[in-house]
């Protein structure tokens, strides 16, 4: 009897490729291990909504972010996390995505100097900009951190302590 469709279509055999214990017992680890990264990354999502943010509702905190309770509390035991609401959480709440992501660093974020710096005028940013550098440029070389390669423009090397309170006109 010929099977619709043609008679002539290769076999193919149901074989499948044979995994050693040690490849087992490997993707078995990862896991376990990616498992527990999103429990811990639940933990901190639950710690920020309850202790930092002062929501000790789910459905507040999903509220403020436009999804579900239910996504909240999933995402508090590790399960529906994705890129995107970790973005979502940390610009609504100015939350370190270094921080609630991977737990390195501090929850709150850090506002950039350089973005406070743009909103002065033009002439209090120049000076206050190459200020900020010398003082970072200077600390350092006293840390043994400065690399040789760097611009010998970013500020006078025998500033001392206590000079940063002196006013410096802006390089021209």
């Amino acid at each position: 009897m010929v099977e619709p469709g043609g008679g002539n279509a290769p076999v193919t055999s149901g074989k499948r490729r044979l995994v050693s214990r040690a490849e087992l017992a490997a993707g078995k680890k990862r896991e376990a291990e990616k498992h527990a990264e999103l429990v811990e990354l639940g933990k901190r999502i639950r710690y920020l909504r309850k202790e930092i943010l002062g929501y000790h509702r789910q459905s507040d905190f999903a509220e403020r972010l436009g999804v579900t309770r239910g996504a909240v509390g999933n995402w508090e035991i590790g399960v529906g996390m994705k890129r995107d609401h970790l973005i979502t959480i940390a610009k609504e709440f100015n939350i370190s995505h270094a921080w609630l992501a991977e737990g390195k660093g501090t929850p709150i974020a850090k506002p950039s100097i350089d973005s406070k710096l743009e909103l002065l005028p033009p002439e209090e940013y120049e000076t206050l900009y190459e200020h900020f550098q010398t003082m970072i440029d200077n600390r350092l070389r006293a840390l043994g951190r400065k690399e040789q390669n760097d611009d010998e423009d970013s500020g006078p090397p025998d500033v001392q302590a206590g000079d940063y309170s002196k006013r410096r006109e802006p390089n021209k």
